[in-house]
């Protein structure tokens, strides 16, 4: 388990370690912070389209070799990122590297899967929250001490180094028993698929991925752009901090909850939380609101993100459990990128209480949704 929490930990500063080193690309390199950018694009497309194939993968092979060979790839692609010559190689790299890293999701997912019953799933994925929140916050330390050092380089080469070793502590996934008889008949309609079988099934993991990503994960990654459009811009690396805060203290209690908590009630508590402060965001402007809006969604994204990881890969049969987490994962991923393209010109032109008032919506009639699926898991 320890490994595992090191490999999402590694992956989550991966991608964070990239925004504190924009301005020192950019200046190496002599280009513009725009061209580089397009490396943290780049890492979160080439994320989410290998997120389903390292689900089949780790269904058909076992999480194992799925994570130690994503591994591998990120480790190497690190290697290539510290030694990296220009703006296009970079770009090239960034996008291997979260390939490589998206192995985690699928895999852990499918390890956690033997753990019974759902609440000590529930406190693993919350364990392994508190771990990746964790990473966000030391990336920036980690990226300030290599500048202060005169290079941006060695902060690549420390990621690859880590990967490489977690590599060696990961021992190969068995794969399943054989399935009882008296469960044999779930691999063809198991009891919580929604009515119409799987293809409704997999609607319904793409559909609330699509959703908790515009939501979760969008907004968040719209604070720094609203506090810098508003005149903020000494705050937008502090309000990452925030989110990344509320996301660690809500894990510690959401441990606790979770033993005695059923899933309605821990997703209605995150889709409250979250409605509440994008709500707050658009009603009360500022810096300050900005920065509670932060904690807020933090504190949203534990409750919800965690309760869907334990319960929403089991409206599928266990040999395609990986890929249901995988496809959630991967439409959450698309759906903030899209989020961000399409509400960055609104937050330009100061719309920013539309923007948050929108994602509020959004965010309730999600938690309706969610609270609807949560019927079937008891």
């Amino acid at each position: 388990m320890t490994a595992l929490r090191w490999a999402a930990a590694l992956g989550n500063a991966d991608w964070h370690l990239a925004a504190p080193l924009l301005a020192a690309l950019a200046t190496a390199w002599h280009t513009d912070i725009s061209t580089v950018t397009g490396g943290m694009a780049a890492y979160s497309l080439g994320q989410g389209l290998a997120l389903p194939v390292w689900g089949w993968l780790a269904d058909r092979y076992g999480p194992g070799r799925s994570l130690r060979t994503g591994l591998l790839v990120a480790a190497a692609a690190s290697v290539g990122s510290a030694l990296c010559p220009g703006p296009g190689w970079w770009i090239a790299l960034r996008t291997a590297a979260g390939a490589g890293f998206a192995t985690v999701t699928p895999s852990v997912s499918l390890y956690y899967e033997s753990l019974n019953p759902a609440q000590a799933r529930q406190r693993a994925f919350a364990t392994l929250t508190t771990v990746t929140a964790a990473s966000a916050i030391a990336s920036p330390v980690l990226a300030d001490t290599v500048l202060r050092c005169g290079s941006w380089r060695p902060a690549f080469a420390v990621i690859a180094v880590l990967t490489a070793l977690t590599v060696c502590r990961i021992r190969a996934a068995t794969r399943p028993g054989p399935v009882p008889a008296e469960r044999a008949r779930t691999y063809e309609k198991p009891p919580d698929a929604p009515t119409g079988g799987f293809s409704v099934a997999y609607g319904t993991v793409l559909g609330l991925g699509a959703a908790e990503g515009a939501v979760m994960l969008g907004l968040p990654a719209l604070l720094a752009p609203a506090l810098a459009t508003a005149g903020g811009q000494a705050w937008t690396s502090t309000v990452l901090v925030a989110y990344a805060v509320g996301v660690l203290g809500s894990t510690l209690v959401l441990r606790r909850h979770a033993r005695v908590w059923g899933p309605a009630r821990l997703l209605a508590t995150g889709g409250a939380t979250g409605a509440a402060g994008a709500l707050l965001a658009a009603l009360v402007p500022g810096t300050a609101v900005l920065m509670l809006c932060a904690v807020l969604l933090g504190t949203g994204w534990s409750y919800l993100h965690t309760t869907l990881q334990t319960w929403l890969p089991r409206l599928l049969p266990a040999p395609a459990r990986a890929r249901a987490a995988s496809l959630f994962s991967a439409s959450a991923l698309l759906a903030s990128s899209a989020t961000v393209a399409l509400t960055a010109s609104l937050l330009q032109e100061g719309r920013h209480a539309a923007v948050f008032a929108g994602g509020g919506a959004l965010c309730a009639a999600l938690t309706c949704w969610t609270l609807y699926m949560a019927r079937r898991w008891g």
